[in-house]
C-alpha cells in the first residue's frame, strides 16, 4: 500500500469513527429540538429559527450516515437530482457566493447532501484562505455536468498543488480534511475533481465533472470523463 492509499484509508476510517460517535447525540438533539418546535405556535417568531435548526440537523444526520457507510467501504445511495438546485441551496447558506448556470436543467445521479457538503467544504476553504468572493459556474459540456468554483483569494501555493486533495494537507494549519472529503464524495459518485491552472492575478479555481443522468440525456457523461474534458478557468 503506497502513501496515498494509506492516507485515503486513514481518512475513511476517521469519517467512520466520527459518524459512529456523533450519530446518537445528534439523533437526541434532533428529537429535542423537534419537540420544542411542536410546542410552539406558528406565529411565534422563534419557530422560524427552530425550523431551520431541525432542517440543518437533519442534513447533518444524513451526511453522517453517508460518511459512515462510505467509511465502511459501502456505496453511496444516489438518485436523480437537479444539480442547479443543490448548488443554489449551498449558495444561499454561504455569504459572498454567486451562482451562474448555462442551462435550465442539469440532471445528475448522486447524493444531494454529499455533493452539497463537498461544495461547502470548497467554499469554506476559500474563505479561510482569505477570499472575499466565490463564484460557482454550472454548465453542460459533452455529456457531462461541469461545476467550477472560483475565488479571489491568494490561490493554492505551488508546493501544495500536487497534493492538495490528500488528507491532512493544508497551508493554513487546519485539519486538511475538507478537500480530501470533497474528492472522496465526488469520486464515489462517478465524478472527478481537479484544481485548474490559475491565471495571473486570480485565486483558485476548482472543477468538478459529473456524468449527466443517462436516463434523461442521450449522451453518456462517462465519455466526457474519459476524454479528459478540462475547460479553461473562469475569468
Amino acid at each position: 500500500m503506497n502513501r496515498s492509499d494509506r492516507e485515503n484509508d486513514r481518512s475513511r476510517r476517521l469519517c467512520a469513527v466520527l459518524g459512529h460517535e456523533l450519530r446518537n447525540p445528534l439523533a437526541s438533539a434532533i428529537t429535542s429540538v423537534s419537540v420544542v418546535r411542536a410546542m410552539m405556535d406558528d406565529s411565534d417568531p422563534r419557530e422560524t429559527h427552530l425550523r431551520q435548526a431541525v432542517e440543518d440537523l437533519g442534513r447533518l444526520s444524513s451526511l453522517l450516515s453517508t460518511y459512515l457507510e462510505f467509511g465502511r467501504g459501502g456505496t453511496i445511495a444516489s438518485r436523480r437530482i437537479e444539480l442547479g438546485e443543490v448548488i443554489r441551496a449551498v449558495a444561499s447558506r454561504k455569504a459572498c457566493t454567486e451562482v451562474t448556470s448555462e442551462a435550465d436543467s442539469i440532471p445528475v445521479c448522486g447524493d444531494p447532501d454529499l455533493l452539497g457538503r463537498a461544495l461547502e467544504n470548497m467554499i469554506e476553504n476559500a474563505l479561510q484562505a482569505g477570499a472575499t468572493k466565490i463564484q460557482i459556474r454550472l454548465s453542460r459540456r459533452e455529456g457531462a455536468a461541469v461545476i467550477e468554483v472560483a475565488d479571489d483569494g491568494p490561490g493554492v501555493p505551488v508546493e501544495l498543488r500536487q497534493e492538495i486533495f490528500e488528507p491532512f494537507v493544508s497551508g493554513r494549519g487546519s485539519s486538511g480534511l475538507g478537500l480530501a472529503v470533497a474528492r472522496d464524495a465526488v469520486d464515489g459518485q462517478g465524478g472527478r475533481i481537479a484544481l485548474l491552472e490559475p491565471l495571473r492575478g486570480q485565486g483558485a479555481t476548482f472543477q468538478i465533472i459529473l456524468p449527466l443522468d443517462e436516463r434523461t440525456d442521450a449522451t453518456s457523461g462517462e465519455a466526457a470523463l474519459a476524454s479528459g474534458l478540462v475547460p479553461s478557468p473562469m475569468v
